[in-house]
Protein backbone atom coordinates (compact mmCIF):
# COMPACT_ATOMS: atom_id res chain seq x y z
CA UNK A 1 0.00 0.00 0.00
CA UNK A 2 1.15 3.92 -1.00
CA UNK A 3 0.67 6.02 1.70
CA UNK A 4 0.32 9.51 -0.06
CA UNK A 5 -0.72 12.70 2.24
CA UNK A 6 -1.54 10.55 4.57
CA UNK A 7 -3.87 8.14 2.79
CA UNK A 8 -3.54 5.05 2.28
CA UNK A 9 -3.83 3.54 -1.57
CA UNK A 10 -3.53 0.35 -3.23
CA UNK A 11 -0.47 -0.47 -5.88
CA UNK A 12 -2.85 -0.63 -8.52
CA UNK A 13 -6.28 1.82 -9.09
CA UNK A 14 -9.57 0.57 -8.09
CA UNK A 15 -12.81 1.15 -9.52
CA UNK A 16 -14.80 3.01 -7.76
CA UNK A 17 -18.69 3.50 -7.98
CA UNK A 18 -18.88 7.23 -8.77
CA UNK A 19 -16.74 5.54 -12.04
CA UNK A 20 -17.90 3.01 -12.79
CA UNK A 21 -19.87 1.83 -15.93
CA UNK A 22 -23.31 0.90 -15.96
CA UNK A 23 -22.75 -2.50 -15.91
CA UNK A 24 -20.23 -2.29 -13.00
CA UNK A 25 -22.49 -0.47 -10.63
CA UNK A 26 -25.16 -3.06 -11.25
CA UNK A 27 -22.44 -6.15 -10.13
CA UNK A 28 -21.86 -3.43 -7.16
CA UNK A 29 -25.78 -3.05 -6.08
CA UNK A 30 -25.82 -6.63 -5.99
CA UNK A 31 -22.37 -7.09 -3.95
CA UNK A 32 -23.79 -5.02 -1.91
CA UNK A 33 -26.91 -5.45 -0.83
CA UNK A 34 -25.73 -9.63 -0.97
CA UNK A 35 -22.07 -8.80 1.13
CA UNK A 36 -23.41 -6.05 3.45
CA UNK A 37 -20.28 -3.61 2.00
CA UNK A 38 -18.44 -3.69 -1.41
CA UNK A 39 -15.07 -5.31 -0.99
CA UNK A 40 -12.48 -3.30 -2.55
CA UNK A 41 -11.40 -7.11 -3.69
CA UNK A 42 -14.09 -6.78 -6.05
CA UNK A 43 -13.50 -3.02 -6.87
CA UNK A 44 -9.80 -4.20 -7.80
CA UNK A 45 -11.56 -7.03 -10.27
CA UNK A 46 -13.76 -4.33 -12.04
CA UNK A 47 -11.30 -2.88 -14.44
CA UNK A 48 -12.80 -6.31 -16.00
CA UNK A 49 -16.43 -6.78 -16.10
CA UNK A 50 -16.70 -10.30 -17.05
CA UNK A 51 -13.91 -11.28 -14.37
CA UNK A 52 -15.51 -9.18 -11.73
CA UNK A 53 -18.77 -10.69 -12.62
CA UNK A 54 -17.09 -14.54 -12.74
CA UNK A 55 -15.64 -13.57 -8.94
CA UNK A 56 -18.41 -12.03 -7.60
CA UNK A 57 -20.22 -15.33 -8.01
CA UNK A 58 -17.83 -17.72 -7.64
CA UNK A 59 -16.98 -15.96 -4.20
CA UNK A 60 -21.07 -15.65 -3.33
CA UNK A 61 -21.69 -18.71 -4.33
CA UNK A 62 -18.72 -20.54 -2.35
CA UNK A 63 -19.74 -18.20 0.73
CA UNK A 64 -23.88 -17.78 1.05
CA UNK A 65 -24.97 -21.31 -0.44
CA UNK A 66 -24.51 -24.00 2.39
CA UNK A 67 -24.01 -27.20 0.32
CA UNK A 68 -22.14 -28.84 2.73
CA UNK A 69 -21.12 -26.12 5.43
CA UNK A 70 -23.05 -23.33 7.20
CA UNK A 71 -21.53 -20.01 6.52
CA UNK A 72 -20.23 -19.43 9.65
CA UNK A 73 -18.09 -22.72 9.58
CA UNK A 74 -16.65 -20.85 6.14
CA UNK A 75 -16.16 -17.66 7.58
CA UNK A 76 -14.15 -18.77 10.16
CA UNK A 77 -12.43 -21.19 7.50
CA UNK A 78 -11.31 -18.09 5.84
CA UNK A 79 -10.53 -16.24 8.75
CA UNK A 80 -7.85 -19.07 9.66
CA UNK A 81 -7.07 -19.30 6.57
CA UNK A 82 -6.22 -15.23 6.08
CA UNK A 83 -4.85 -15.81 9.64
CA UNK A 84 -2.09 -17.94 8.18
CA UNK A 85 -0.94 -15.78 5.36
CA UNK A 86 -1.11 -12.77 7.50
CA UNK A 87 -3.76 -11.18 5.23
CA UNK A 88 -3.95 -7.44 5.94
CA UNK A 89 -6.94 -6.86 3.63
CA UNK A 90 -8.75 -9.96 4.41
CA UNK A 91 -8.28 -10.50 7.93
CA UNK A 92 -10.23 -7.35 8.97
CA UNK A 93 -13.25 -7.76 6.39
CA UNK A 94 -13.74 -11.39 7.90
CA UNK A 95 -13.88 -10.30 11.50
CA UNK A 96 -16.45 -7.71 10.78
CA UNK A 97 -18.41 -10.31 8.92
CA UNK A 98 -18.21 -13.15 12.23
CA UNK A 99 -19.04 -9.79 14.37
CA UNK A 100 -21.79 -9.30 12.36
CA UNK A 101 -22.73 -12.76 12.31
CA UNK A 102 -22.77 -12.37 15.83
CA UNK A 103 -19.40 -14.28 17.00
CA UNK A 104 -17.78 -12.82 19.93
CA UNK A 105 -15.10 -11.03 19.40
CA UNK A 106 -12.18 -12.40 21.04
CA UNK A 107 -12.76 -15.66 19.73
CA UNK A 108 -12.81 -14.31 16.15
CA UNK A 109 -9.34 -12.33 17.04
CA UNK A 110 -8.30 -15.53 18.51
CA UNK A 111 -9.42 -17.52 15.55
CA UNK A 112 -7.37 -15.43 13.74
CA UNK A 113 -3.67 -15.38 15.16
CA UNK A 114 -4.07 -18.71 17.09
CA UNK A 115 -6.76 -20.74 15.86
CA UNK A 116 -5.19 -23.55 18.00
CA UNK A 117 -6.57 -21.90 21.35
CA UNK A 118 -10.01 -21.09 20.26
CA UNK A 119 -12.62 -22.52 22.69
CA UNK A 120 -14.04 -24.97 19.61
CA UNK A 121 -16.01 -28.35 19.37
CA UNK A 122 -13.53 -30.77 18.67
CA UNK A 123 -15.53 -32.06 15.20
CA UNK A 124 -14.65 -27.92 13.90
CA UNK A 125 -10.67 -27.85 14.91
CA UNK A 126 -10.07 -31.17 13.07
CA UNK A 127 -11.74 -29.18 10.31
CA UNK A 128 -9.52 -26.04 11.06
CA UNK A 129 -6.18 -28.36 11.23
CA UNK A 130 -7.19 -29.58 7.97
CA UNK A 131 -7.75 -26.26 6.22
CA UNK A 132 -4.19 -25.16 8.17
CA UNK A 133 -2.57 -28.37 6.01
CA UNK A 134 -4.00 -27.36 2.93
CA UNK A 135 -2.97 -23.51 3.47
CA UNK A 136 0.83 -24.53 4.26
CA UNK A 137 1.67 -27.70 2.88
CA UNK A 138 -0.37 -28.43 0.01
CA UNK A 139 1.85 -31.15 -1.40
CA UNK A 140 1.83 -33.15 1.72
CA UNK A 141 -2.56 -33.85 1.30
CA UNK A 142 -3.33 -37.28 1.22
CA UNK A 143 -6.32 -39.59 1.05
CA UNK A 144 -6.25 -39.83 4.78
CA UNK A 145 -6.27 -36.74 5.58
CA UNK A 146 -10.19 -36.58 3.82
CA UNK A 147 -10.94 -39.84 5.77
CA UNK A 148 -9.38 -38.58 9.36
CA UNK A 149 -12.24 -36.21 8.52
CA UNK A 150 -15.35 -38.58 7.37
CA UNK A 151 -14.74 -40.48 10.69
CA UNK A 152 -14.89 -36.74 12.47
CA UNK A 153 -18.50 -36.82 10.88
CA UNK A 154 -18.13 -34.69 8.19
CA UNK A 155 -19.71 -35.31 4.42
CA UNK A 156 -18.10 -35.18 1.54
CA UNK A 157 -19.82 -32.08 0.36
CA UNK A 158 -18.44 -30.33 3.88
CA UNK A 159 -15.30 -31.50 2.96
CA UNK A 160 -15.37 -30.18 -0.25
CA UNK A 161 -17.03 -26.35 0.98
CA UNK A 162 -13.79 -26.78 3.51
CA UNK A 163 -11.05 -27.34 0.67
CA UNK A 164 -12.82 -24.70 -2.09
CA UNK A 165 -12.96 -21.64 0.94
CA UNK A 166 -9.32 -22.64 1.93
CA UNK A 167 -8.07 -22.41 -1.88
CA UNK A 168 -10.48 -19.06 -2.77
CA UNK A 169 -9.10 -17.65 0.41
CA UNK A 170 -5.32 -18.81 -0.50
CA UNK A 171 -5.67 -16.59 -3.89
CA UNK A 172 -7.61 -13.99 -2.15
CA UNK A 173 -5.03 -13.20 0.55
CA UNK A 174 -2.45 -13.46 -2.50
CA UNK A 175 -4.25 -11.49 -4.75
CA UNK A 176 -4.99 -8.34 -2.17
CA UNK A 177 -1.45 -8.67 -1.26
CA UNK A 178 0.14 -8.31 -4.40
CA UNK A 179 -2.35 -5.16 -5.22
CA UNK A 180 -1.70 -3.61 -2.07
CA UNK A 181 -5.69 -3.59 -1.59
CA UNK A 182 -6.31 -1.51 1.20
CA UNK A 183 -8.10 -2.76 4.18
CA UNK A 184 -12.64 -2.37 4.23
CA UNK A 185 -12.42 -2.02 7.83
CA UNK A 186 -9.94 -1.35 10.68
Amino acid sequence: MLCLWGVLMPFLPVLPDEQASAEVRKIYEYVTQRWGFLPNYFQALAHDVQLLQDQVDLYTNAMFEERGLPKLIKEQIATVVSGINMSSYCLPAHLEILGRMGMDKSLSRRLSIDYKSAPLDPKIMELLKFCEKLTTAPSDMRRADIENLRQMGWSDAAIFDAVLITSLYACANRFSSGLGLTPDFD
